[in-house]
């Protein structure tokens, strides 16, 4: 058995701002040679391998601003909350179930002590638990730089294996999500070798129901393509149609057919295809039940 038992033996210069406008001069001063750190579950493991040597590093997680958890037009999380205080917060609003299940298979409580949802995000690994959830509320992700600041959706946060469109000298600050409306329905699931593993794919689900036919569906996946993504053409197969096992049927296999695995060391795309498609009928299937409605199985 492996373990990393490797410490950190080079030289950094650690900062601590304590506020943004400090954070970005920090960035602006050190340029590339610079790193935030939020939670640092992620980054302190680059550093220990060596994959990564930055010559600062500027810890937001003391700034106040960024730390918030509050309803305003949406539930704002800041980049720097950590993970278990928004699993905590999900846990007494089940409009954001799929959140809370997200966080609470996304490793053990260590990490949901240090880790924050937006380390979890600008890492943007396609294994990233909190992404799949985040995408069916709709989230968005403000970024802040001294030039200004911009928001745009998660979906177009992600460009590529661990790439953001993040500029340098830019920080995100804050994820917005949008709550469900009523007759709604969420929920996420993974598939792992282990409890606490990384998933082989992961998915997540949100629907609205109007009777027995879906208003309203989003459907999110991660682990099955270079960044977590939409499953849009199995949404359109749903939009409008009465919920039953054949148009459940017709969706999965829409999913099966939009998702662009690879293989690695944890699965195969092979296996990753066939079992996104029951994946998302067994997710679906739950924030169908959640929304109010019943679905009829063929025995």
């Amino acid at each position: 058995m492996t373990v990393n038992t490797k410490i950190i033996a080079y030289e950094f210069d650690y900062l601590e701002p304590g506020s943004i406008e400090e954070a970005l001069g920090m960035l602006r001063e050190h340029g590339a040679e610079a790193r935030i750190l939020a939670g640092g579950t992620d980054l302190l493991l680059q550093i220990k391998q060596e994959k990564l040597l930055p010559g600062y590093l500027v810890d937001i997680s003391k700034i106040k601003e960024l730390s918030h958890i509050k309803e305003d037009g949406g539930l704002r999380i800041g980049a720097a909350a950590r993970l278990a205080d928004v699993r905590e917060y999900c846990s007494r609003h089940p409009e954001y179930i799929a959140l809370y299940e997200a966080i609470s298979v996304l490793g053990k409580p260590q990490v949901w002590n240090m880790g924050t949802v937006g380390g979890n995000l600008c890492n943007a690994s396609p294994a990233a638990d909190t992404a799949p959830p985040i995408l069916i509320y709709g989230g968005r992700v403000r970024l802040v730089s001294e030039k200004g600041e911009r928001e745009i959706s998660v979906e177009k946060f992600f460009k590529g294996v661990n790439e953001t469109v993040l500029k340098r000298g830019e920080i995100l600050a804050e994820i917005v999500l949008e709550p469900l409306r009523d007759n709604s329905g969420s929920a996420f699931k993974k598939t792992a070798r282990v409890g606490a593993d990384i998933s082989k794919l992961s998915c997540a689900v949100s629907a609205e129901r109007d009777g027995q036919k879906c208003s309203l569906c989003r459907i999110a996946l991660g682990s099955v393509a270079p960044v977590p993504m939409r499953a849009r053409g199995a949404e359109d197969v749903i939009k409008g149609s009465e919920v039953n096992e054949d148009m459940l049927r017709r969706a999965g296999q829409k999913v099966a057919e939009e998702v662009r695995p690879i293989d690695d060391m944890r699965s195969t795309a092979e296996y990753r295809r066939e079992v996104s498609a029951v994946l998302f009928r067994d997710v679906f299937s739950t924030a169908w039940e959640r929304s109010g409605g019943e679905i009829s199985w063929e025995r």
